[in-house]
């Protein structure tokens, strides 16, 4: 294991020196001030503590983590708790980082030489086995310099909305969708706009609504596929389509893709195989796939077409906001060309399989009971989306928020309300649990629902 684990050719102390080398020269106040630069024009008359948050950081809203706060702690003393709540697929031992995942970074740790700064956009040697991994055909090959590592996959799509957020921009979200993009795109002060996901036809994007809601101040379209919350896996004939209204548009792609390869209805196919004149940010991470969200190692692989990326600086700005966090520790950085070598097919197959089944059950047990109803099935990731159909249970109507506030409280089962993805009337169920827990929790789910089927809807499940 340890010969797979490569020190990357130059000193991380010579390459971390050449990069403050060609940095910018920043001055120093006193320096500024010998120099003739700038200096208080007054003395400071303050005589009380005044401290002010930024205003950018008071603005940040979690919608799921305010639904949510809302109705947490209300759960039914005398029920054990079950969550299909949280997205975490390490909940259970079933699904867990694979030996060889574990082996890659013990070794890493004992080889003694990975304790040190590594480069800011991260050890070439990481950065190189990940090119090659997910470089496509139609495409030229991705290189060590086209990929960015990242804490986690937040952290990856936080620098690609960042590098292009001009000011007075807009960038078009998917509707549902993962509420980060919204609170990271109100941070970096970027408006939101949103083309519709449509339930009935496997989730497919709105083409229609896409194209309406572009201007010349949009500047890019974040696609999520595999789709958190919806499970959905986008045929290579919608993508495709998908991906043509960009390239007319001449818009660049932001590729959520951190659920990549994790399908087992529809094959998955990566944005950027799809389209080779269009450019594509793709994001990723160890925390979906190789089921490791706690390592906290994401990365980012530009894409780019026609030098669009390149001519606008973004390679260039993405480095420099790897230059401020330094990107994940170095020992896991250095096990990343073991784990993706290393780690045979069969494992892969073992969690897909695992999650289909755990899938299936969870769309048998809704449709079968009252008052809930489900569009489209999961073909990936681990989530789908159910919905409450309207005046089928009484006291909840249709009300998400309710629903999941009374569910817990009854019945010890958390889900996520549909309002946490801009989707009321729904709520999202998380399947990553075994079979036997979440056969507990859809029991549970329907005795709540039979209590409350409105007269013709009792008895759907017999």
């Amino acid at each position: 294991m340890s010969n797979t684990v490569t020190k990357c050719v130059a000193s991380t102390e010579t390459i971390v020196e050449a990069e403050a080398a060609a940095g910018p020269s920043l001055k120093r106040p006193l320096e500024e001030a010998k120099s003739g630069g700038p200096v208080a024009s007054k003395p400071r008359t303050v005589k009380e503590w005044r401290v002010r948050c930024g205003g950018r950081a008071v603005g940040i809203r979690n919608p799921i983590r305010e639904i949510m706060d809302s109705i947490v702690g209300k759960e039914n003393p005398s029920k054990p708790m079950i969550s299909l709540a949280q997205g975490d697929p390490t909940a259970y031992k079933h699904l867990r980082p694979s030996d060889v995942m574990t082996g890659a970074v013990n070794a890493a740790v004992n080889a003694g030489g990975f304790h040190g700064y590594q480069p800011s956009q991260g050890l070439p040697a990481c950065r190189r086995a990940l090119a090659e991994f997910f470089s496509v055909a139609g495409r030229k090959p991705l290189t060590v310099n086209d990929v960015f590592m990242t804490l986690g996959c937040s952290e990856a799509l936080s620098h690609c909305i960042a590098a292009l957020a001009v000011k007075g921009s807009n960038i078009l979200l998917p509707r549902p969708a993962f509420s980060l993009y919204e609170v990271l795109c109100a941070y970096h002060g970027m408006e939101c706009r949103y083309y519709d996901l449509l339930p009935d036809k496997g989730w497919e994007a709105d083409l229609d609504s896409l194209a309406a809601i572009a201007d010349d101040n949009t500047c890019a379209v974040l696609i999520n596929n595999p789709s958190n919350p919806c499970g959905a896996v986008w045929s290579r004939d919608h993508l495709t389509k998908v991906m043509a209204a960009c390239a007319d548009l001449k818009l660049p792609v932001i590729a959520d893709e951190v659920y990549s390869g994790m399908t087992f209805g529809e094959p998955y196919v990566a944005c950027a195989a799809i389209a080779s004149n269009v450019p594509v940010l793709s994001v990723c991470a160890l925390s979906k796939r190789w089921l490791a969200p706690g390592w906290r190692l994401g990365w980012i692989s530009v894409y780019d077409a026609e030098g669009a990326l390149a001519s606008a600086g973004v390679p260039d700005t993405l480095l420099k906001f790897c230059q401020v966090s330094l990107g994940p520790t170095e020992p896991l950085q250095a096990a990343i060309p073991a784990i993706l070598s290393e780690t045979g097919p069969e494992w892969y197959q073992e969690k897909l399989h695992a999650l289909e089944r755990q899938a299936k059950v969870c769309v048998e047990r809704a449709r079968r009971t009252p008052g809930l109803s489900v569009a489209s099935e999961p073909q990936g990731a681990m989530y789908f989306m159910v919905q409450i159909e309207p005046g089928a249970l009484m006291g909840i109507g249709n009300d998400d928020l309710t629903f999941a506030r009374e569910l817990l409280r009854e019945e010890s089962v958390s889900v996520l309300p549909g309002q946490c993805f801009m989707l009321p009337g729904y709520f999202r169920v998380v399947f990553a649990p075994p079979v036997d827990v979440l056969e507990q929790a859809w029991d549970r789910i329907e005795a709540f629902c039979e209590r409350r089927a409105a007269p013709g809807n009792a008895g759907k499940s017999a």
